[in-house]
């Protein structure tokens, strides 16, 4: 069995037969567009970057808020977990 055995030649086809040929290659698309692609993950990077601007501004503003003595406090927390994380 051979592939022309399979499908008719284009050559050989009527009007019909191209126009639903056709109608069945535009509505049967699989490959997604490469403009659609970059369009979404464009979107995924901005979103993910305004999460990320978001908690940085967040937490600048909590420490713009915290006295001295909080600061202080906060600091030593965070050099003592440090110490804990690493083992020593």
């Amino acid at each position: 069995m051979q592939l022309k055995d399979l499908v008719k030649p284009i050559d050989q086809m009527t009007d019909e037969e191209l126009q639903e040929r056709l109608r069945e290659i535009r509505h049967n698309r699989t490959v997604a567009r490469p403009a659609a692609r970059k369009r979404v993950e464009r979107e995924e990077r901005k979103t993910s970057r305004s999460k990320v601007t978001k908690a940085k501004t967040g937490l600048l503003a909590l420490l713009e808020a915290m006295s001295e003595e909080e600061k202080a406090v906060f600091l030593k927390q965070l050099e003592g977990t440090d110490n804990g994380a690493t083992g020593e």
